[in-house]
Formats: structure tokens, sequence, C-alpha cells
């Protein structure tokens, strides 16, 4: 997989959020690594389409405030996704990107409706400034409701 077009919506990404400054590591994985993640640091034994761990966050979370935090992506999943939803595989790697970066900056839809919906609109302007129009997820947003 070509690490380039992920770098650079990264990067886009970032510049949206105003995090200029900050690092950001993303991890493109298969389903087995996934679930592995998913076990060790959050005890589900299931994989799952993307994790986030901020770096901002816990006792240390102050050392290094450059450091945004990590993105693991399942590349299985965004493959199953985009052929399920006849979208390009790019297209579902953005929109998880997107997902995985806006939890590292705090958005958090499990927390409550209205920051579901903010979560929601932040990502549809993402993934705009991406060059994706809502209507091509609209399978992922009916399923966000």
């Amino acid at each position: 997989m070509d690490p380039v077009p992920i770098e650079k919506a990264a990067a886009k990404i970032l510049s949206v959020l105003g995090y200029t400054d900050s690092e950001l590591s993303i991890l493109v994985v298969d389903d087995e690594e996934m679930r592995r993640i998913n076990r060790e640091y959050r005890d589900v034994d299931a994989s799952t389409d993307v994790l986030s761990f901020p770096m901002h966050e816990g006792e240390f979370g102050d050392v290094a405030p450059e450091l945004l935090g990590d993105v693991v992506i399942s590349a299985p999943m965004a493959a199953f996704m985009a052929g399920e939803h006849g979208c390009p595989l790019s297209s579902v790697l953005d929109l998880l990107l997107v997902h995985g970066v806006l939890h590292l900056g705090g958005y958090d839809h499990e927390r409550s409706p209205g920051e579901a919906t903010r979560m929601l609109n932040k990502t549809v302007e993402l993934l705009a400034e991406l060059g994706h129009p809502a209507e091509s997820f609209s399978w992922y947003f009916q399923d966000a409701d």
C-alpha cells in the first residue's frame, strides 16, 4: 500500500484542525493485528475498523504536547467497507483516518447525542476538504445516526 495518499490526507486534516505543529502516527494493519490491539488496549476480543490512541491523555500527557497520537486502521475492514458500499478504498481510508484523528482531537460520538452530531458535522467538513462529497458516505452517516 502506497503511504503517500494517506500522509497527504493526514497533513490536510491536521492543517484544517489547526494541528500544524503536531505529530501523528498512522498504522495500517490486518484484522489479526487489529484484534490483538483491540484486545490488549480495550479488552474487546474482535477486530474493528479504526482505533485511536491519544498521547495527550493520562499521567504523562503533557510531556510531549506536539505528539497528537496514533491512528490504527484495519486494511481488510476498509476493503470490505469499500466493496460493500461501492466506494473506492482510498475514500474509505480517508473516512477512517478522519474518524480516528477526530477522536485524537477530543471528539467522541459515544459521549452524547450532541457530541455525535458535532463529530458528524466535522467529519463531513473534513471529507469535503479531502474532495469527498457527503453523499459518497450516506451509508456511513446513516449508520452514525
